[in-house]
């Protein structure tokens, strides 16, 4: 943990838990669907990223979902196998056919969803709460209480539901959900403060958030600095609507703005983020945070001229921190420091006329090429036809340089 924000963050943890949702959260997106195996081989790319729990599936939902779970668990990774469930006998029940290690009971906690979704009053939710948790406990499972809608309800009241289970029943988590994406990092950091000073710390809170509003990260971020000591996450931050908290932001933003330990290898994110690219059939845009391509990639001349001079210059995340490399591409924007800088590595020698005519050349070129290949590329999902589009001006600056053009 950086010591300068010990003073100003006192709850912020020195580690984090990293929970993933992706194989349950992230396959309710709206047309996304996994097979068994490539549930099988995502949640083993998971367990090696350092991922420490899987929210694996909602094994109610039907026997090919339990199978998938027992085969998870057959695996033996080193993540804990997690299922969602309702707090309900049958839900329950399906997750210990499932064989999973622990169980995300999720409960309506606002006052809109409890009258509205259950129709009951804030007691008997407290009475379904506590059956449910009993039960979980009574077939051997870790209990995590999920708290849907937290984030519209009153802090006081949700560590009053918690408080009032018998002392025997304690959560391993309890998470604070942000169901609708409707909290502000302000807000998240004060409700999990103000929950965790209420509870006095005795339950691990954990946050799980809602990107509508394009939130989901800086609120799971704020979450810990109040005090969470997991998150929930999914690859691309795939999931229902506008999706969730993006697992490589969230680990990058805890390790690199707050130095806080995650578990997380950040080799393997860009490897996860393109594995769960094929499967979901949602691609990522180049301006991707962390993962994108574009993410170290500099075409402007002031930046260029700034990146060759120090890396710092314009990029706060380290390229080989992920495992990757800063690269310069040509374009409209582009000076002549690159021109020079691209020839000197292809051991290519120019005067100054030369590399302001190759500039010229070049710039005309990328000017004057019709966009209907990206539109091709757009219209038929082609994920790396804009990676070799976006280069092409470096190849042909090259070519024309060595042909003495």
């Amino acid at each position: 943990m950086k010591p300068d924000l010990r003073s100003r963050y006192p709850q912020l943890p020195a580690s984090v838990e990293v929970i993933d949702c992706t194989l349950r959260d992230g396959e309710q997106a709206p047309g996304v669907w996994f097979t068994a195996d490539e549930k099988l081989a995502l949640g083993g790319a998971l367990a090696a990223a350092g991922v420490a729990v899987l929210d694996a599936g909602f094994p109610a939902s039907s026997g090919a979902e339990v199978e998938i779970l027992q085969a998870l668990r057959a695996q033996r990774l080193t993540a804990r196998i997690g299922a969602t469930a309702r707090a309900v006998r049958t839900d329950i029940l399906a997750a210990e056919r499932a064989h999973a290690e622990e169980v995300f009971l999720f409960l309506p906690t606002s006052d809109v969803r409890l009258q509205e979704t259950l129709g009951i009053s804030r007691a008997q939710a407290g009475e379904v709460l506590r059956a449910g948790a009993e039960l979980v406990l009574e077939r051997g499972m870790g209990l995590n209480l999920v708290f849907e809608d937290a984030s519209r309800a009153e802090p006081a009241q949700l560590a009053a539901m918690i408080l009032a289970l018998p002392a025997d029943i304690r959560p391993q988590r309890l998470v604070l959900c942000d169901t609708v994406g409707c909290a502000h990092p302000g807000g998240m950091q004060e409700l999990v403060s103000e929950v965790n000073r209420r509870l006095e710390g005795a339950v691990a809170l954990c946050a799980h958030c809602h990107n509508d509003l394009g939130l989901a990260t800086a609120n799971t971020l704020a979450a810990v600095t109040g005090g969470a000591r997991s998150i929930t996450c999914t690859v691309n931050g795939i999931g229902e609507r506008a999706g969730n908290a993006d697992l490589a932001e969230c680990v990058a933003g805890l390790v690199h703005l707050f130095g806080v330990e995650t578990g997380i290898d950040p080799l393997r994110l860009a490897a996860l983020a393109t594995l769960v690219e094929r499967t979901s059939g949602i691609h990522q845009s180049p301006l991707k945070p962390v993962t994108g391509m574009n993410i170290f990639r500099h075409e402007s001349g002031v930046h260029v001229d700034g990146m060759l001079k120090d890396q710092r210059s314009y990029e706060f995340l380290p390229a080989a921190w992920l495992g990757r490399r800063h690269e310069f591409v040509l374009g409209k924007h582009s000076g002549a420091g690159l021109v020079r800088h691209l020839l000197h590595e292809a051991g290519v020698g120019a005067d100054e006329a030369r590399v302001q005519e190759l500039l010229h050349e070049v710039k005309t070129q990328v000017v004057g090429r019709p966009k209907t290949a990206f539109d091709r590329a757009f219209d038929a999902k082609e994920e790396f036809a804009q990676q070799a589009l976006a280069g092409v001006a470096n190849q042909v600056l090259l070519a024309w340089a060595k042909e003495g053009r």
